[in-house]
């Protein structure tokens, strides 16, 4: 039977092994919400252009 401290070790390094998971997938996600809101600033961006042209 291991001891407590090794069993202590084992689950703590688990439990930080998920939260390292959980902020990476947290920041990807920020990522990728960044990437949206830019695109979609350009489009209106581009879009005001256009439509001032057409008018």
């Amino acid at each position: 039977v291991a001891p407590i401290w090794e069993l202590a070790c084992s689950y703590s390094a688990l439990i930080l092994h998920n939260d390292e998971m959980t902020l990476r997938r947290k920041w990807k996600q920020r990522k990728r919400n960044q990437r949206s809101l830019k695109m979609t600033g350009a489009l209106v961006f581009l879009t005001r252009f256009l439509l001032q042209s057409v008018q």
